[in-house]
């Protein structure tokens, strides 16, 4: 396997699609900050991997500002509408459909993360994203793949069909693909403010359109949405800090990984064995049965889970209860550090592929379906409710050693996220290996029900000892959706490097 990588001294871009990661360096090179540049790579994915994030997505940053060396998370995602009451899914939650909608947090936060730390406005950093709805770009194989993989529920919505499904076929590898209708849109949040969407004319049109299709979002739920800026959760781990998002994300899971595998001397073991794969696999294990009741909104969540993560930080934390999984499937990501020093993780979803498999009349906005991530039992924090927020998975990753900035990371991978960034931490800060090895390195990750997954590159003896302690273990394809794509920015002595793993579209740009 190869890993892309780029070097700079004055800034690096890794990004999901090569034409964000090009997007993210254009934006440097005129003067813009990592905001700025991971903010419009961002809008430019959520145009060209729309099934993975669109703008009816959700956004999740942490951000280190340089001068302060402060590390600050912000949350946008969105919350359950008011209609969405426990009554209303007593038969269950609807994991596609019109029902499947949450209030859409991606454009708040991407204007909330420039108002804050950005130096340019939404207005400049969409033009790109505009232009590639209005002029189309090629399809991919990746993006070719998720829509073979998800015609069935595309099928069912007349506006995905006729974008996705034209003359009743799949999308196909080099197909052109424009978004007109998208591009409308577009050019008139560009001119009217990302604001519109939530309260103004685009509020309105979004509220009727989706109440024709019998979802429960009204003008009421977009206006009352706001992004949160929530302080980020951080451990330990060989000689660094690793920090992440904290509720309502499972990042903390990734912290509970590291501490237990700290604690077991995953650095005695070599990163090619089953005994490896092992260690790590239980702990992820652990560290899902410990945080399961604390993930969900963080207004329930926030405080027990950081009471938790200190216990466990301090050796003293007890795993109590079932493993609880997550139920997101498809996300995508970006990772900058200009020329300053400002870090950016960005990481923005729908939830599952093409998410709700619903396409907004009008707009060409394809809407999430992230209600999938709540609860419908009563005694669950995670339950759902008018307000609350869902569980999900994001997790951005900022890396600090001594109080200065060692690495920007991310991945796509839903289920799997933490356990890829814990190996892929694991191998570098541990076991002395190198960015680039350590992406390239086989993989282990779990399905959807939390059962091991070993890639089809693992080597033969390797599997079949850990088939041999884990019966119900699984080898996969390394292109398999848990296993993710990693994208890694580092400060090096000269600079910066970037790295971008090649199990989904991705690149690394240097300027």
């Amino acid at each position: 396997m190869t890993v892309q990588s780029a070097a700079s001294r004055d800034g690096i871009v890794v990004a999901g699609h090569p034409l964000a990661a090009e997007e993210g360096v254009r934006v440097l090179r005129a003067g813009g900050n990592a905001v700025d540049a991971a903010v419009a790579a961002g809008l430019v994915l959520s145009v060209v991997c729309p099934y993975a994030c669109t703008l009816a997505g959700d956004v999740s940053m942490l951000i280190r500002d340089a001068k302060s060396g402060r590390v600050e998370g912000l949350n946008g995602t969105g919350a359950a509408p008011g209609g969405a009451t426990p009554e209303r899914f007593a038969q269950g939650m609807a994991n596609t459909g019109s029902l499947s909608v949450s209030v859409p947090g991606l454009l708040a936060g991407c204007a909330e993360a420039l108002a804050r730390f950005g130096s340019q406005s939404f207005v400049a950093l969409a033009g790109t994203a505009l232009r590639l709805a209005t002029e189309g770009f090629a399809v991919f194989p990746y993006f070719a793949a998720q829509v073979r993989q998800r015609a069935e529920l595309l099928e069912k919505d007349p506006e995905a069909r006729r974008l996705f499904l034209p003359d009743g076929k799949p999308l196909a590898t080099g197909t052109p693909f424009r978004q007109p209708e998208l591009a409308a849109m577009l050019q008139q949040l560009i001119a009217e403010g990302p604001d519109s969407f939530y309260r103004g004319a685009v509020a309105r049109r979004f509220a009727q359109s989706c109440a024709a299709l019998g979802g429960l979002i009204g003008e009421a739920d977009l206006a009352a949405h706001r992004s949160l800026w929530q302080q980020p959760i951080a451990a330990p781990f060989c000689g660094h800090e690793v920090w992440t998002m904290p509720p309502n994300s499972y990042g903390a899971t990734l912290l509970l990984q590291l501490l237990t595998l700290a604690a077991e001397n995953i650095d005695r073991l070599r990163p090619d064995s089953a005994d490896f794969i092992l260690t790590g696999y239980r702990a992820r294990q652990r560290a899902y049965q410990l945080a399961g009741p604390f993930i969900g909104d963080p207004i329930a969540c926030e405080a027990p889970m950081r009471a938790l993560l200190a216990e466990a930080i301090a050796g003293r934390a007890a795993a109590q209860g079932a493993i609880t999984e997550a139920r997101d499937r498809c996300t995508t990501n970006v990772v900058v550090i200009d020329g300053n020093g400002l870090a950016v993780s960005l990481i923005e979803s729908i939830s599952a592929p093409f998410g709700a498999g619903v396409v907004l009349p009008g707009t060409g906005i394809l809407l999430n379906n992230r209600m999938a991530g709540f609860s419908t039992d009563p005694q669950s924090r995670n339950c759902v409710a008018p307000g609350k927020r869902p569980a999900h998975t994001l997790a951005p990753c900022l890396v600090t050693k001594a109080g200065d900035l060692a690495m920007s990371i991310g991945t796509p991978g839903t289920v799997g996220q933490t356990c890829s960034l814990a190996q892929l931490l694991t191998r570098m800060l541990a076991c002395g290996e190198t960015p680039a090895a350590a992406i390239a390195a086989p993989r282990w990750s779990v399905d959807f029900a939390g059962k091991l997954v070993l890639e089809e590159e693992t080597a033969a003896s390797v599997r079949e000892a850990v088939q041999a302690a884990e019966p119900d273990a699984k080898v996969m394809k390394r292109g398999w959706m848990t296993f993710g794509s990693i994208k890694l920015a580092a400060v090096t002595a000269e600079g910066y490097q970037g790295f971008a793993d090649d199990r989904r579209a991705a690149a690394a740009r240097g300027l």
